[in-house]
């Protein structure tokens, strides 16, 4: 099974650290962010696809060719256009169901084994706030649309080569536009069952305060 992962962003809530290191080579614990992700990883992983674009050659330096013998492919998404412009770069690349998921949160492997059991899922997990684009589900767990709630989406999807066919649908994100995972996930929700996976473990590291509670986790 192959796995994307979308390691292409700068990370400027966490300047200055990212200034001069990419966010999914900050160190969390004993090792950066990015092995964090790969070692957690499903074991049906056999095939790694990493979209860089920030300081990529400290990354490409740091993983090299080849993950624990699972061999590495480096797509450089230019411009940066958002995790669905991320995705369509490896379109011609991806074959069955496949695995997305974020560089820079942490995972756990029992989680993501979990969501690769299912041919469509998204991971998800119930935080203490409201947030204005939560994932919402309809009476069989399965996601149909995104709006206000407490189900945060986690970054990590299984999805299919037929994605595809759906337009990525473009987003405005402060004074720019991109293209969102999310968003288009909902429109093609219409027609393929996506199912949400609860997460029993989930940290994003976007914000230093992020970061240092990460630091603290893994202490």
């Amino acid at each position: 099974m192959q796995a994307v992962i979308l390691a292409a962003g700068k990370g400027t809530r966490l300047h200055p650290l990212t200034i001069s290191t990419p966010k999914p080579l900050i160190a969390v614990g004993e090792k950066p962010l990015i092995e964090h992700v790969l070692d957690a990883l499903p074991s049906a992983i056999d095939e790694l696809i990493v979209i860089v674009n920030h300081l990529r050659e400290q990354i490409i330096e740091q993983l090299g060719d080849a993950w624990n013998g699972i061999p590495i492919r480096y797509l450089v998404q230019e411009p940066l256009n958002g995790t669905a412009g991320a995705l369509w770069l490896a379109q011609e690349h991806l074959h069955d169901k496949f695995l997305v998921i974020n560089a820079d949160d942490l995972y756990t492997q029992d989680d993501l084994e979990q969501l690769i059991k299912h041919e469509w899922s998204m991971l998800v997990h119930e935080v203490d706030r409201s947030l204005t684009f939560a994932a919402l589900s309809n009476l069989d767990d399965c996601f149909i649309q995104l709006g206000p709630g407490s189900t945060a989406v986690c970054g990590a999807y299984v999805l299919g080569t037929t994605l595809f066919e759906q337009d990525p649908v473009q987003i405005y994100v402060g004074d720019h536009t991109e293209l969102g995972l999310p968003q288009t996930l909902e429109r093609i929700s219409r027609k393929v069952q996506i199912q949400m996976v609860q997460a029993t473990h989930w940290h994003q590291v976007g914000t230093h305060n992020q970061l240092e509670a990460a630091r603290a986790l893994t202490a």
